[in-house]
């Protein structure tokens, strides 16, 4: 660097710290986070498990307060009919959007209601309520939404309580919900759970769509009081979205077990059985583990003390299923620091428990989801450490609890709010508190670090080559038989042999860095939109786009461009905002507007492109030439150009042979920045485009550099680790004859 752009830069960053400074003792009251959810939605219920493990048999009354204006009906999701034939909107769009036939569920799920009254109060009869199930016109045999009407109205503020007698099946472990074999039930999306009343368009409506491929769950806050009484097997082996009473569990007169337990402030009430499978308590206590640098760092941006964000203690209670027992650490530790890192950033957690759920192999399709405070994880045998299996879920699914627990929007519409945020997150949390994910190789079944020049495919879902390993078997999707899983411990030779291969062979480097990983959504065109309704988007892959990797890119560009003591203070105040209410998309921008004032940036053009529009963004060098003049000195001409419609402004490095830059800064106007350097005592080495990587949107990075001459180190070095691994290879068979 210069010694003029040295000085120019130490006047800036002088600047900027006193800017930092002054707003950070502006913004001294943290924002108040919420202390309770309205509770418009709650549940009381008694429900039983028949002893075949799946049929679950329940009453339950629901209090529902009205938000709005006033109305005379009531709607219901009933997400477990999504089950029950092939033609539910669910599984017609997984059909439309799937390559050839999906898989259907094994065993079929349902929910029938049996009985439906409007209770009465202390001067009135209980009256009886007829249901009318409310399928689209283009799957008329579905039976994930139905309508009751009411027979008053109820005003703006007031109250009716409805009683329900239903009976549900649940589904051979499918989609995240169902049970296994040897007595495992995951039990989600269980009841009939009343839908959002709330203003759409200037009125209020019932939003209450019906369950769409790929997308989740929307519903109001409130208390949950649920009496479960379930086979004497289960004893000690449950797990819920609640807290248990002091009393359970408890024996019953005709020998079965009955659980309580207790929840408010939460949409949805999730639970688990499994009479194989260990549970384990732990309690999270913030003095244990701590990042005391990333403590002063938030707390400075937030000009607060540390004592002012100090987080709450937690009890951690992990399900385990006994043949992953080497895990059982590894997740806990993932809980504990997804607690610690979340609640430092956004605020504390706020409930006395939260449940992790590993799931058996057979019903491994329950892993990976979340409700509030339980969510399930998911791992299988012979995880390198360093490939952070199952530590990557569990902070993903963990994080859920802070979007889709507490800021709750429609997932239906806009999944990016949860999905996006969610990701973002996790990656963060990722970065900071494990090493680099490295590539690892897979032998035989099992994981180890570095990855080879030449692997073998591995099959989608398990590895039949883990067979071979005399270890585990777990196996692929096998439409005759099911998943199976054996434990055979055994080693061969050749898996030996390819663990010890010296590091010299592979190639170890750090390949996954959990925030650049979200770059490889560039792989694919976005057709659509961020603010394309989610359920209305046609293709599969647009979903998943749309939902994760492209909005958390979208915040971590937000966040480099505004700096980390803005961002810190933006999602800070977004989460407050939003916590226990339903979040909206307008949220963010306008708390982005409020707090990140002053850099120079337009943030209604940047969310107008990034959220609105569908221009792509790429900028990338042009020209980089340099001429000898004959007084010795250099004449060099600078191009970079703008590839796409999104415009923001961009950093531009010119790196000189020495070593030193020289930084410039583009506007992004017009589709061409030149510049012409003339009298130069010095040769340069680099172009570079958006140096500091602030543009994650960037949808190519490969154009952003280019070198005087070319860097042939990389080349040799990958060369040289090829050669020597297929030397080491031809050694093995060749010794075995």
């Amino acid at each position: 660097m210069s010694g003029r752009t040295a000085r120019l830069c130490a006047v800036l960053a002088c600047a900027a710290a006193v800017a930092s400074s002054a707003r950070a003792a502006e913004a001294a009251q943290l924002p108040t986070l919420p202390e309770r959810s309205p509770r418009v939605a709650s549940y009381a219920m008694e429900v039983r498990l028949d002893d075949d493990g799946r049929t679950i048999r329940g009453s339950l009354t629901a209090t529902w307060r009205n938000p709005g204006a006033a109305t005379d009906e009531l709607w219901w999701h009933v997400y477990n009919n999504a089950w029950e034939h092939a033609d539910s909107v669910w599984l017609r769009e997984a059909r439309a959007f799937a390559d050839g036939e999906p898989e259907l569920p094994r065993a079929w799920g349902s929910t029938e209601v049996m009985r439906a009254r409007v209770l009465g109060d202390a001067a009135g009869a209980d009256q009886e309520l007829a249901w009318e199930w409310m399928p689209p016109a283009d799957a008329p045999r579905d039976r994930t939404v139905v309508r009751t009407r009411l027979p008053r109205a109820v005003p703006p503020g007031g109250e009716v309580r409805v009683a329900l007698d239903f009976v549900s099946v649940m589904p051979r472990a499918f989609r995240r919900s169902g049970w296994g074999e040897n007595g495992y039930l995951h039990a989600v999306q269980w009841f009939p759970k009343l839908a959002v009343w709330e203003p759409v368009d200037g009125g209020w409506q019932w939003n209450c769509l019906p369950y769409h491929f790929l997308t989740e769950f929307y519903a109001d806050f409130g208390s949950y009081s649920v009496d479960l009484t379930l086979p004497a097997r289960y004893l000690g082996k449950v797990v819920a979205s609640g807290s248990p009473e002091p009393s359970s569990p408890e024996a019953t007169p005709d020998g079965s077990v009955r659980y309580r337990f207790h929840a408010e402030d939460i949409h949805d009430f999730a639970w688990t059985a499994d009479p194989e499978a260990t549970i384990e308590e732990r309690a999270f206590l913030p003095d244990e583990w701590r990042d005391a640098d990333e403590e002063q760092r938030v707390a400075a941006a937030l000009g607060a003390s540390a004592a002012q964000i100090r987080l709450l203690p937690v009890r951690m209670i992990l399900l385990l299923q006994p043949e992953h027992e080497e895990y059982r650490e590894r997740y806990f530790t993932a809980i504990e620091r997804s607690l610690y890192y979340f609640g430092l950033w956004y605020g504390a957690y706020p409930y006395p428990t939260v449940t992790c759920v590993d799931p058996p192999h057979d019903a491994r399709e329950t892993g990976g989801m979340e409700y509030p405070r339980l969510f399930t994880g998911g791992v299988s045998k012979g995880r390198n450490a360093r490939s952070l299996s199952p530590e990557g879920v569990t902070v993903h699914e963990f994080g859920h609890q802070f979007w889709y627990g507490m800021s709750a929007n429609d997932e239906f519409a806009h999944a990016w709010l949860d999905e996006g945020f969610n990701t973002f997150s996790t990656q963060r949390v990722l970065a900071k508190a494990w090493p680099g994910a490295l590539a690892t190789r897979e032998v035989l079944g099992s994981e180890h670090t570095g990855r080879a020049p030449l692997q073998l495919p591995a099959a989608a879902r398990g590895d039949l080559r883990g067979l071979l390993s005399l270890r585990r078997w777990e196996s692929p999707e096998l439409v005759l038989l099911g998943p199976l899983s054996f434990e055979l411990r055994r080693d061969t030779s050749l898996e030996r042999w390819i663990a010890e291969l010296p590091p010299l062979s592979d190639y170890p480097e750090v390949v996954d860095d959990a925030v650049l990983a979200n770059r490889q959504v560039h792989e694919r065109d976005w057709s659509l939109p961020l603010a394309w309704p989610t359920y209305a988007l046609d293709q599969e892959p647009m979903r998943r786009i749309n939902a994760y990797r492209r909005p958390a890119m979208t915040l971590e560009t937000m966040a480099r461009l505004m700096g980390e003591d803005d961002w810190i203070r933006v999602m800070r105040a977004y989460h407050a905002r939003t916590r226990f209410r339903h979040a909206q998309p307008d949220e963010l921008i306008s708390t982005v507007k409020e707090i990140a004032t002053d850099r120079g940036l337009d943030w209604d053009r940047f969310w107008e492109q990034a959220y609105f529009g569908n221009d792509r963004l790429d900028y990338g060098v042009s020209e980089f030439a340099q001429y000898r003049s004959p007084d010795g000195s250099w004449t060099i001409d600078l191009g970079v150009r703008r590839y796409g419609g999104f415009r923001v402004p961009v950093e531009i490095r010119l790196v000189w042979e020495d070593g030193e830059f020289s930084d410039f800064v583009w506007d992004g106007a017009g589709e061409v920045w030149a510049r012409r350097i003339t009298g130069s005592e010095r040769r340069p080495a680099l172009l570079l485009v958006d140096p500091e990587r602030r543009l994650l949107l960037d949808r190519d990075w490969l154009n952003n550099a280019r070198r005087a001459t070319p860097d042939t180190e990389r080349a040799r070095n990958a060369g040289a680790r090829t050669w020597l691994w297929a030397q080491q290879m031809l050694h093995y068979f060749g010794s075995t004859g």
